[in-house]
């Protein structure tokens, strides 16, 4: 019989498992990355594969302890973080928690951060800023309030002036299997509504998560990853151009490869790509590693144009675990109050692998071919 193995849940929480060892998962799906069984009998393997199916479901169920409490100081979990700047305001979206399918806050300095006001009337005042839920994507329900657990949501801007919300959730027939949904507003902070009958990013045999917005010389583009397939495929990032109103890819436009899993430290997942354009060059940053633990960790590569032709600028890690925090990743480039590049992401506490995952901000400096050093961070208070 094994140790206790902790079974790692999004937002931080672990599920105990006591008498084998569990096999590894990827950052969010168990199919991609698996271990070699230990377990003595067959009976008992059985019994575990049966408990497996049982808490698959659960994994996209949001924390209880999480509140977020109208316009109030939020201090809790906020992995994935996307964040933009709007006027004087910090603004981000995260994962879903707290019941919300698309929580978002605000910040006038980047260290404090504030729950996005609720808006509307009676029963249907909410602070979620996603109010027409998808028709493809599993629902949940949390007494008389209903949502979808997403994912890694990106908030951009399209060609018209309109406000996207892309993001991943489960299908409602295929819950093991997410795809990339989209959801527009008239406001940066919504409220979101999804329009679309089907996903926009739903690649046949594989699932696909992490979206990004990238809006460049008059142009709007979805980056995303789609999930590797054990030893057939490994994790690749994407890059596609969408419509001017933002619903839908460009006729004519192609989905075109930018990076793919590599040895060393990325090894076995690399996701949450993030792109940006800054003094010229565009970046494209990415987490890699296994997301609950210690090894995940932020890379970046330098890319000759939208469409690809990356190279990696160093081979190990920008951001990696430390003294202070551990585990950073989901990140989100911007630019700040200053002109200066900033990093978005969230990690762990040092010594606290498994609880949550807070919001980060890093503000990073070129240097010579491409190169970025960290000059400054803030952390979530």
């Amino acid at each position: 019989m094994g140790r206790p193995r902790r079974f790692p849940l999004p937002g931080g929480t672990f599920l105990l498992i006591l008498g084998a060892p569990w096999p590894s998962a990827s950052r969010r799906t168990s199919s991609l990355v698996r271990s070699r069984w230990t377990v003595p009998t067959v009976a008992l393997t059985s019994l575990l594969l049966l408990l497996a199916l049982v808490v698959e479901p659960a994994l996209a169920e949001p924390p209880r302890s999480h509140r977020f409490h109208d316009g109030k100081v939020y201090r809790g979990a906020f992995p994935d973080p996307d964040v933009f700047r709007l006027g004087h305001l910090w603004v981000a979206s995260g994962t879903t928690i707290g019941h919300r399918s698309l929580p978002m806050l605000t910040s006038v300095d980047g260290r404090t951060w504030r729950a996005r006001r609720a808006r509307g009337a009676g029963a249907r005042r909410t602070n979620d800023a996603m109010v027409g839920l998808p028709r493809w994507a599993a629902r949940r329900r949390a007494g008389s309030h209903r949502f979808v657990a997403t994912w890694a949501p990106a908030i951009g801007r399209t060609g018209r002036g309109r406000w996207l919300a892309a993001y991943a959730a489960p299908l409602r027939h295929q819950p093991r299997k997410r795809c990339i949904g989209i959801a527009i507003s008239s406001r940066a902070l919504g409220p979101f509504h999804n329009t679309r009958r089907r996903p926009l990013v739903c690649p046949r045999h594989q699932g696909a998560i992490d979206p990004d917005v990238f809006r460049d010389r008059g142009r709007t583009y979805l980056l995303w990853k789609t999930e590797g397939i054990w030893g057939a495929l490994p994790t690749m990032l994407w890059v596609r151009e969408l419509r001017r109103n933002g619903l839908g890819f460009r006729p004519g436009s192609h989905a075109h490869r930018l990076l793919t899993t590599a040895d060393g430290w990325e090894r076995p997942v690399i996701e949450n790509p993030s792109m940006i354009r800054y003094r010229g060059r565009l970046y494209l940053f990415y987490s890699a590693n296994r997301w609950y633990s210690r090894h995940y960790a932020i890379g970046y590569a330098v890319c000759r144009s939208v469409r690809g032709r990356c190279h990696r600028v160093r081979h190990r890690p920008l951001l990696a675990s430390g003294r202070r925090v551990v585990g950073p990743g989901g990140e989100s480039a911007f630019i700040g109050p200053r002109g200066q590049l900033m990093l978005a992401y969230a990690a762990w506490p040092a010594g606290h692998v498994g609880h949550e995952r807070r919001l980060h901000v890093a503000t990073l400096k070129p240097r010579r071919h491409g190169r970025l050093v960290v000059v400054k961070r803030l952390r979530q208070r």
